[in-house]
């Protein structure tokens, strides 16, 4: 039986870490990369500004974010006790975590006057059918009949941003939930959001490395799975074997360099000048982006 799980901790250097957002943001623009990543740097903008700005949120980053935390809550409470969740008092606790994130934080939607004011009913319902398509869906149930005989060896939501070695590199893994059913070792992803099937299916393969690199679990004995809880439940499981790791971890080797040559000091991950890194052609993208107002 699998003891319990917790990740490596690594010492402190000041390198750029690869991940999967990190990556993502950096392809599609390389200004919003720059005001993301390296604000402290920012020199035509006063930082209470720049801080403002990266603090700003978004209505589905927000439901994203209230469901992990429930889905959170529900595990650890799975940990305890063998109970079936008493689902009123479980929507009734989503709702306030909702409410809370909704009073707490500023949004892009109204800081930028797309919305006149938030409808947190309709992003309330949105958490609860999550909710509900996970509770009444095949993994829950699973679970129950496989999951529950080692308990002390889940790792749900780990503390920290996932620090692991691909391949010798840095990188950031994080996973929400990763379990041992016998030998084999179990590791789920929540997605609230739309399919993206390549870049899920890199993510899982990342899950994969990083369980492999931080526990020594063997290849053949990792099962990572999306879970997709909304707008109704679905699963993306991917099938890989070693082999599979030398394109991969070439690409992350390729993502990382291209990242290293707009930094002046790789080491200390100091940036080039704001003006080498390019704004995004499209309008969409700005739209969504929460600099949008250093960019004018």
């Amino acid at each position: 039986m699998i003891a319990e799980l917790k990740y490596p901790v690594y010492p402190f250097t000041p390198i750029l870490g690869w991940s999967i957002s990190r990556y993502e943001v950096f392809d599609k623009c390389r200004r919003q990369y720059f005001y993301q990543y390296y604000s402290k740097y920012v020199k035509d903008a006063p930082q209470y500004k720049v801080s403002k700005l990266k603090g700003l949120t978004s209505v589905p980053l927000e439901i994203g974010n209230a469901v992990h935390d429930c889905m959170e809550a529900l595990l650890k409470r799975l940990q305890k006790s063998d109970s079936r969740v008493d689902e009123d008092k479980f929507f009734q606790f989503a709702d306030g975590k909702l409410k809370e994130y909704f009073s707490a934080k500023s949004f892009i939607e109204i800081y930028y006057k797309q919305e006149e004011a938030l409808d947190i009913n309709a992003a309330a319902e949105k958490v609860r059918a999550c909710l509900s398509n996970f509770i009444d869906g095949p993994c829950y149930s699973w679970l129950y009949m496989k999951a529950m005989t080692n308990r002390t060896g889940w790792m749900i939501e780990p503390e920290g941003f996932g620090e692991t070695r691909l391949d010798g590199m840095k990188a950031y893994c994080k996973m929400d939930f990763l379990f041992p059913v016998g030998e084999e070792v179990y590791i789920l992803d929540w997605k609230t959001g739309a399919r993206d099937q390549a870049k899920h299916a890199a993510q899982l393969m990342g899950y994969a490395a990083a369980a492999h690199s931080n526990f020594s679990i063997p290849w053949n004995m990792i099962f990572p799975k999306i879970v997709y809880l909304y707008p109704q439940y679905d699963e993306l499981e991917i099938k890989f074997s070693e082999s599979d790791l030398t394109g991969y971890f070439q690409t992350i080797r390729e993502q990382t360099e291209a990242m290293y040559a707009l930094c002046g000091d790789v080491e200390r991950n100091v940036p080039l000048d704001i003006s080498e890194f390019e704004k995004s052609p499209s309008p969409n993208m700005c739209k969504n982006c929460r600099f949008q107002e250093l960019c004018v």
